[in-house]
């Protein structure tokens, strides 16, 4: 950081940092997409991590949504490293790979994780939990924990499989119309007077919704007025 003096406007300080000419590409046509200027990003984004974090100040609307947007990626470089730093990136390995192998663009890609045993030797595994586990733990550790401690709870053998259920227990499931429509089809139909319709009579009315049947009664003939 670096101070400046203005006569008209007292100290201010400049906040800059190196990065590559592509990373700063990638920032401009960021923010040409918000239809913000650079410094217009910059200065977004430094106003809402001090409305976030700062001490007795309430954060924004908007500058909560920007926040949710980019807090997983902030608390996962909490003890760690940028990729875009230039500091260091001679010393960065990579040490696991997750491959997605498919045959044909039709086809679904399989799933495979290339890892270094101790002895530097390459390895290959087709376990889905060795994958979610170092994807989560790398992208979300906390929700990474959350699962184990539902897998746990209700005794699911797999990371995957512990997902798949909470995703689904809390996803509305699309109506099955088939089954509806035969329900339907089925279900106890009566007359306006109260009487159930025999079967020939119900699937006529199915068919010729725009005619009226009514069951026949013995009393239907004394109600009849003649003028």
């Amino acid at each position: 950081m670096r101070a400046k003096h203005s006569k008209q406007q007292g100290f201010f300080t400049t906040i800059a940092t190196k990065i590559s000419h592509e990373d700063r590409n990638r920032l401009a046509a960021i923010a040409n997409g918000f239809g913000m200027s650079m410094y217009e990003l910059l200065q977004a984004l430094l106003m809402a991590i001090v409305r976030y974090f700062d001490v007795g100040s309430l954060i924004t609307y908007e500058h909560n949504a920007m926040m949710n947007a980019f807090a997983n990626t902030i608390f996962s470089l909490k003890d760690s490293y940028s990729p875009i730093s230039l500091q260091g990136n001679k010393k960065r390995t990579i040490s696991h790979a997750i491959l997605f192998m498919e045959q044909n663009l039709c086809s679904r890609p399989q799933l495979l994780t290339i890892d270094k045993d101790t002895s530097g030797n390459l390895m290959e595994s087709y376990n889905i939990d060795t994958m979610l586990s170092n994807f989560m733990g790398a992208l979300d550790n906390e929700a990474l924990q959350a699962i184990r401690r539902e897998q746990e709870k209700q005794g699911y053998f797999s990371l995957a499989h512990t997902l798949h259920e909470i995703i689904l227990q809390r996803t509305d499931k699309p109506a099955d119309s088939m089954s509806q429509e035969i329900e339907n089809m089925f279900k106890d139909v009566r007359t306006t007077t109260g009487e159930k319709v025999n079967e020939d009579l119900y699937y006529k009315r199915i068919k010729n919704k725009w005619e009226e049947y009514t069951a026949p009664t013995p009393h239907k003939g004394m109600h009849k007025v003649e003028l």
